[in-house]
Formats: C-alpha cells, structure tokens, sequence
C-alpha cells in the first residue's frame, strides 16, 4: 500500500477516503524537520496543515510524487523544491470560504458592538455594578453601547471566493462594499485600483490575501496612520501581511479603534508579541476556516487530490501543473 503522511491530522472523512482507496495513511509523530525527514523517506504523497515543508524534507522523499496541502494558502511549502524534485503540489480551494468570512464578519460584529469590552467590564465590576442603577447605565457611563454594521463600508482585501462570501453577508447587513484585487478580472463589489484610495473612507478592513513578497508587511505604520480613527482591521488570511508592531503601537495610541487577527508570524506568536498587551484587539488561534464543516471540506478535498493525481488525473487545484504535464 503506498503511504500518505500527514504532517499533522486531518478530519477523520480524508483519512477514510484515503484508507478506502488503499493508501496507509500516517500522522507524523512531530512537525520538527528531523521527524519529518524520517517519516517522509517512504511516503507516496504528504498532506500538510499549517507546518513548514523545507527543501530538506521533501529532498528526503524519495518516493514522493504529491504533496497536498489541507487549505489554500501554500506559503508553508517549498514550491520550488518540489518543482525541482518532479513533485506535483495541490491545495483546496474554497471549502473553508463560508467559514473564515463567517468568523470575518462575527469579529465585525463584536469589536463593532464593544462586546469584549463589555463582558471584561461587567466581570471587572460585578461587585459595584448595583450603584449603577440599571446596566443599561452602567453601559452608557462605561462607553460601550457600540454602533451597527448597518450603513458602514466594508473593504475587503482580496475579492476571491472568501471575500465574495463575505460581500455576501455584509450586504445582507446593509452595508457598503467596496474591494482590492489586483488580480480579479470581474467587478464583484466597487473594485479600486489603489489601497491609498481604500484606507482613509473604510470603516472596516478585511484581509484575505495570500502572504507573498508584495503583501509581506503591506499594512504597517503609514498604512495604518492613513486609516479612520475608528476603523476596524480584521486578519483572518496570513500573519506577516500586518505588522504586528506598528498594529499594537496603532491601537494602543487609538489610532485605529479595533483589530482581530488569526493567525501570525511566526506562529504560534512569541510571549513578547506586543499584541498581547495591545487594547481592542482579539486574538484568536488559526480558527477562521476550522469549523468541523470545514475541516471536514478540507479534509476530503486534500485526500482527493492525492486520488486523483494516482488514478492519473490532474488534481483539481494544482500549484504547479508543469510536473504533472511532464509526467
């Protein structure tokens, strides 16, 4: 039976469609380059979460034909050693849209309606919370009454599947839409050529671009100094495309009013990232696109390009097709 290892696990639907087309499937007892190196060394195809696959590692599979990554993003992976070593690398486009605008839109909502504050507030003073009145004062003296969606304009960063979904909802909110890409040929939402255009009259910034040389660090200091002061910045694509500094430095001065981010660089974030101290900012753990739905979409999809590509089929979403067609 040819082996598939997984880097980390994936949702138990892939592991059973892969066990039911007769691969052995394994999960690497660790992510570190020297396990990797070991387990790899016989492995048919790779399926990759959210760890780094070197050019050390894949130069150890020496029977590697695939490597298939359980999400979309691919900067985890040495695409060019694969090239390099005739192997094919896939992804999964798509399955995890609705999920990571979901949790896009619900960060919207909670840092918009002040719902961390409040809940930290009414922990904080439980025990004089009755000298109020009622806890609609308390919620006035304290300034956190919030403000709808309604109304507001949304700029999303990266119109692809997950940025369309999110139109989607937040036009059901009723608010405004307007949208960056540079490489969408359609006008999904109010398209701008430029992000200087986009910073000063957004009132909400949705990030959903890969993590390349052109956005690495695309929003730092100047770029968040351009941004309304109430403005809210959401993260749910790569860390590295914020500046994690200059983010902190922007909210604790109030430069901007609120920001949520899922994922970092590196990752997991330091104990002196700067975030941690940071005032109204939620932080949460790679979770945008991990609901059990989509997991279970992921999942599923990545074992299927590893089908595929056996069965002599062009996986769905190849990263670099030219190994396939010199096969």
């Amino acid at each position: 039976m040819r082996k598939v290892l997984m880097s980390e696990k994936i949702d138990d639907a892939g592991i059973k469609l892969l066990q039911e087309n007769h691969f052995s499937v394994v999960t690497s007892p660790a992510t570190d380059v020297a396990t990797m190196k070991k387990e790899i060394k016989n492995a048919y195809a790779v399926i990759m979460r959210s760890s780094e696959l070197p050019d050390e590692v894949i130069d150890a599979g020496k029977e590697l034909r695939i490597i298939s990554r359980n999400g979309t993003g691919i900067n985890n992976v040495d695409v060019d050693s694969a090239t390099k070593h005739h192997v094919l690398v896939a992804k999964v486009n798509g399955a995890n849209a609705f999920s990571v605008a979901e949790y896009a839109l619900t960060c919207m909502l909670m840092l918009s309606r002040k719902i961390v504050d409040d809940d930290r507030l009414v922990r904080e003073k439980k025990d004089s919370l009755a000298q109020y009145g009622s806890m609609p004062n308390f919620s006035s003296k304290m300034g956190i009454n919030g403000n709808e969606l309604r109304g507001k304009t949304l700029a999303i960063l990266g119109v692809g599947k997950i940025g369309r979904q999110l139109a989607k909802f937040a036009k059901a909110f009723e608010m405004n839409v307007i949208g960056y890409d540079p490489y969408v040929k359609d006008d999904p939402v109010k398209m701008y050529d430029s992000l200087e255009e986009i910073y000063p009259i957004a009132d909400f910034i949705s990030i959903h671009m890969p993590l390349t040389s052109e956005t690495e660090k695309m929003i730092g200091k100047k770029e968040l100094a351009m941004m309304k002061s109430n403005a809210i910045l959401i993260n749910s694509a790569r860390g590295g495309i914020v500046d994690e500094k200059a983010l902190a430095d922007a909210l604790n001065h109030h430069v901007i009013a609120g920001a949520a981010l899922d994922s970092f660089k590196p990752e997991p974030p330091a104990p002196d990232n700067p975030l941690f101290s940071a005032d109204h900012v939620i932080m949460t753990s790679h979770i945008a696109g991990t609901t059990a739905e989509a997991n279970r979409a992921l999942g599923t999809g990545a074992a299927q390009a590893i089908i595929d590509f056996s069965n002599g089929k062009m996986p769905e979403f190849p990263v670099n097709p030219e190994v396939f067609e010199a096969k």
